[in-house]
């Protein structure tokens, strides 16, 4: 049975010294179209929400998945190698924030991010990275998850919390992601407000009472005693090895036939 999802919310910070400092309009522009055209690509109505992003992003974008068991203070990362790409995901978050972090991640490939992209933390989903790379990412996520379509075709006036909740139950995402998308499409004067009311509790009681269905998505199926669940493509791998706990990083090297230096900075990045 798939998880209830309460309402929380995810997000990521930046690591590294020099990173490219956000336009802010114009960055979520970007990340917004870049949505908007895969959204498209995949034959999805302006208004509709994405049902399994876990198979969309690994069937349709043919991106490998590694949903594992990672430090708290790490919500996911874009691990590339040349033409190799794997989307991380910490698994033992709770599926709304896994799955605005994996559509974070597909993002940054969306967009054409390079290898250079830190690992993301819970901080900079919350949009407070001035990279111009997170700002992208985030503005992506959002578009893709909850269309700004969608969201203003679920309001006929000033929006409460039921319309939070019905926001964030319909798109499968957070109640304090869904009134940060309010908040970024200027459809609501009482933000402040209704951050409070959320911030007090009352956005748990109000998903109880309306008791939506619980989201569609295969990501939510997924407990800590499944992790690490990986995609197929990747499952022999030698990080995947490491991640699961089979092998050293010195023995998972010399199987891949690279240094073991290399291999260990990857692992450290995703703190495995």
């Amino acid at each position: 049975m798939p998880r209830r999802w309460p309402p929380c919310w995810t997000a990521c910070s930046r690591g590294s010294a020099t990173v490219p400092r956000a336009v802010a309009g114009r960055d979520t522009n970007i990340g917004a179209k870049r949505a908007r055209e895969l959204r498209a690509e995949l034959g999805l109505a302006p208004e509709e929400p994405v049902g399994s992003l876990l198979g969309l992003v690994e069937g349709r974008l043919g991106l490998p998945v590694a949903v594992a068991s990672l430090p708290d203070d790490i919500a996911g990362c874009c691990w590339r190698d040349g033409e190799r790409t794997v989307l991380w995901v910490n698994g033992t978050h709770p599926p709304v924030r896994m799955r605005f972090t994996l559509a974070h991640e597909a993002g940054h490939v969306r967009c054409g991010h390079d290898a250079g992209v830190a690992v993301d933390t819970p901080a900079t989903l919350s949009g407070r990275s001035t990279d111009s790379r997170e700002v992208q990412a985030n503005a992506f996520a959002a578009e893709l998850l909850a269309p700004a379509a969608g969201v203003r075709a679920m309001l006929d006036g000033e929006p409460t919390l039921d319309d939070v909740v019905r926001i964030a139950a319909r798109h499968g995402i957070s109640a304090l992601a869904a009134l940060f998308r309010l908040s970024t499409l200027r459809l609501s004067r009482r933000v402040d407000a209704l951050r409070r009311e959320i911030d007090d509790g009352l956005a748990m009681d109000v998903w109880q009472r309306l008791d939506p269905p619980p989201f569609a998505d295969e990501i939510a199926a997924i407990g800590r005693g499944d992790l690490p669940r990986l995609s197929p493509a990747i499952a022999g791998g030698a990080l995947a090895a490491i991640a699961a706990g089979r092998t050293s990083i010195e023995d998972a090297a010399s199987a891949a036939g690279c240094a073991p230096q290399r291999l260990a900075s990857g692992a450290a990045t995703i703190g495995v």
